[in-house]
């Protein structure tokens, strides 16, 4: 994949988390209670109780950005 920002070639690979899934919120909202992303955007999936949650990003060395697709099938 080539970077939208630079055209150099992106470098496939995953974000993962630990006990909790991934989840995108906008800057204007905050978490509740401190800790919760409520309404939040989940981002990628989860296998089993005991898996890691995980999403496919492709990263760009020369400008240091990521690409995360969040039109994941669950």
């Amino acid at each position: 994949m080539r970077c939208p920002y630079c055209s150099n070639e992106m470098i496939k690979g995953y974000i993962y988390g630990d006990r909790y899934m991934l989840k995108w919120l906008p800057e204007e909202k905050d978490l509740f209670l401190g800790i919760w992303a409520n309404g939040g955007i989940e981002l990628g999936k989860r296998e089993g109780l005991i898996g890691r949650a995980a999403v496919e990003a492709s990263m760009c060395q020369s400008c240091n950005k990521l690409i995360i697709d969040t039109n994941v099938k669950k």
